[in-house]
């Protein structure tokens, strides 16, 4: 007689045992788990960087760096969430016994020597889940993109993005982002008219620096049929090109001493079943 077992009976099955799926299951566990972690390495500068930025007053001052010391407390509260769930602990404990029992030739695990680490499949790819879909849908919109629009999308951004100086130019449509130190970057968007009634924008930097050009050559070879939404998200996330290591070798800069100018879009799972976009940093080389 065949026996089901629950998943949370999972750690009690033999390694051997284990179905494939399963094991993609604790995969996708574990390296949601490292992603998250990796994540928290800019909690302190973000925090620390929101005391530099040009404020008008102690008061916005005191008020933006609030804001950011939340929001880095929720991150925090989010991974210890994420790590006290019991397919967490499962997925630890797993891996935990199977190094015990067969540990020989296992070394540090090093993600240069990994670069599909991020094709794992999701966890769960085939139960229910709640999407945030919501700015999907805005990045969808064809035809005509109204002053409306842009406000709506406008809007929706910069609730999202506290703390980020942004404003909507609404005579000449042109979204103006300022990203401050020690980044120091000022980008510009602006709609443009596409065959087929597709939206497509173009993007520019104040700065013209050789290296603000290379970025602003990979956001424009990188954001093909993207949508406004998305697009401030990407530009939001060079915040910290200077800092941010590419996640396929783990290196700042690359042999050519180029820093990791592209940014790829990945859905991460949240603690709370949501998904939010998380911006990798990629080397032109790497790709």
């Amino acid at each position: 007689m065949a026996t089901d077992f629950h998943k949370d009976d999972l750690e009690l099955i033999p390694e051997s045992e284990l179905d494939e799926t399963s094991i993609l299951s604790s995969l996708a566990r574990l390296q949601l788990m490292h992603a998250s972690l990796r994540q928290l390495r800019e909690t302190v500068p973000k925090v620390m960087d929101s005391m530099f930025i040009d404020s008008r007053s102690p008061d916005q001052l005191h008020a933006h760096f609030s804001q950011t010391a939340i929001g880095a407390a929720k991150d925090i509260k989010s991974f210890a969430q994420l790590i006290e769930e019991s397919k967490s602990k499962d997925a630890l404990n797993r891996a935990k016994e199977s190094r015990a029992n067969d540990g020989e030739g296992i070394t540090a695990w090093r993600v240069s020597e990994h670069a599909d680490w991020l094709d794992v499949k999701k966890e769960d790819a085939t139960e229910d889940s709640v999407m945030d879909t919501n700015n999907e849908e805005l990045d969808t919109s064809a035809g005509d993109l109204t002053l409306a629009d842009m406000q709506a999308i406008f809007e929706k951004f910069k609730a999202s993005q506290m703390g980020v100086e942004a404003d909507l130019d609404e005579d000449t449509r042109t979204v103006k982002i300022f990203l401050p130190s020690p980044t120091n970057t000022h980008f510009e968007v602006r709609p443009t008219a596409a065959p087929g009634g597709q939206n497509t924008y173009t993007v520019h930097s104040v700065e013209k620096t050789k290296l603000h050009g290379k970025i602003i050559e990979a956001i424009a070879s990188h954001s093909t049929g993207m949508g406004l939404y998305s697009l401030l998200e990407m530009l939001v996330a060079y915040k910290d090109f200077k800092s941010r290591p590419c996640v396929k070798c783990s290196r700042l800069l690359d042999p050519n001493a180029q820093f990791p100018v592209v940014r790829s879009k990945r859905r991460l799972k949240q603690a709370n079943g949501l998904y939010l976009n998380q911006w990798d940093a990629f080397h032109l080389s790497c790709i």
